[in-house]
């Protein structure tokens, strides 16, 4: 048992008001980590230090063994995170130590993208001493996210274990199921009946599910979307006695896959929305502006798209909130934008200034 922290639960809810439920990292937790994996990082430095120096004086080299302590240490700096998420499925050692870990928004694997772009954004974040920048966001957004995980549709949560799908199609039928911990993001709120009861559906027929069937029916519902066919084909089976019980019909016509969707759909559960195009473009604008901010000729241009896409983008999205998401990319795009152009349009003013006080 967990210790409360200083983040509020994220909670999804879905038309037929079953909640998903994340326990978000707080900021001590995150501190935590964050402090292990750089005390990790500088042991490492001091290694990479002592191997740059012995190579160093092998070759009678003082150059040698500077050039080799940039590198490695510009490759660990760079890559330890990136690395150790996308390989761990979201954790560094600092966050395996404290039991955390990076999750998508909607609870899935962190993808080696996410982790990319959550881990370039971390210089921001960084900003301008030891994230401070990252440590006002998490502050203000109240939702337990910096920028970098704005920018990547990443959270950073507590390390609980699951309830797979493939539990919950084992729950005897007709059961009286106990509820998993409030932690996992497959739990049934504590407002669930726990007993049989007849449940309407949209289109105002009555059905009556057992507890542990309508457990399977409320979990495959938010993740249908991203089971492969044989999958989804396999958990019905498993669940075709319950299933056969609900929609016997069905069940004799069409096979189990078929009751399972049919009883996903009359649970009104339909949590996949597309991330809207013009946000990613956003996103990825802003992060090049980001990157060449140096370049003027490259960062002028690149932040003024990210700025004009994340606007659409959010109108786009405001106007239809169930059918897109990516609204926190499309902000977090253009306000990378806007910190990359400002810092652009800044070092070109000063080289201007230069070029006419040295032609002077």
């Amino acid at each position: 048992m967990h210790p409360p922290d200083a983040s509020d639960d994220l909670v999804i809810s879905t038309p037929e008001r079953v909640a998903f439920q994340y326990e978000i990292a707080g900021i001590g937790s995150r501190f935590l980590a964050q402090i292990l994996d750089s005390l990790v990082i500088t042991v490492i430095v001091i290694a990479i230090t002592i191997l740059a120096a012995s190579m160093g004086g092998i070759f009678g080299s003082g150059e040698l063994a500077i050039l080799i302590e940039i590198i490695l240490g510009f490759i660990l700096l760079a890559g330890y995170f990136l690395v150790s998420e996308a390989a761990w499925n979201g954790q560094t050692l600092g966050k395996r130590a404290a039991r955390l870990r990076v999750v998508g928004d909607h609870g899935e694997p962190v993808t080696l993208g996410q982790a990319a772009i959550r881990n370039l954004v971390r210089i921001v974040d960084f900003l301008p001493v030891f994230y401070a920048i990252g440590m006002l966001t998490l502050f203000i957004n109240g939702r337990g996210k910096r920028l970098g995980d704005f920018a990547a549709g990443t959270l950073v949560v507590r390390d609980r274990e699951r309830v797979s799908l493939y539990d919950l199609s084992s729950a005897p039928a007709g059961a009286v199921a106990t509820p998993p911990p409030s932690a996992s993001i497959w739990a049934t709120p504590a407002s669930t009946p726990t007993t049989a009861a007849p449940s309407s559906a949209p289109t105002g027929e009555p059905l009556a599910l057992d507890a542990g069937l309508r457990r399977l029916v409320v979990a495959y519902a938010a993740r249908r979307e991203a089971l492969p066919v044989a999958r989804r084909e396999a958990l019905a089976q498993s669940a075709e006695p319950a299933l056969r019980r609900a929609l016997p019909d069905v069940v004799g016509t069409s096979g189990p896959l078929a009751a399972l969707d049919q009883l996903a759909e009359r649970e009104g559960i339909s949590p996949y929305r597309p991330m809207y195009h013009g946000a990613s473009s956003a996103m990825t604008w802003g992060v090049t502006t980001l990157i060449f901010f140096w370049m003027p000729l490259i960062a002028i241009p690149t932040g003024i798209l990210a700025i004009v896409f994340a606007t659409s983008a959010v109108r786009e999205i405001r106007s239809a909130p169930n059918r897109y998401q990516g609204d926190d990319r499309a902000k977090t795009g253009r306000l990378l934008g806007i910190i990359g152009l400002s810092v652009s349009s800044v070092l070109l003013v000063l080289f201007i200034i230069a070029l006419i006080f040295r032609s002077g």
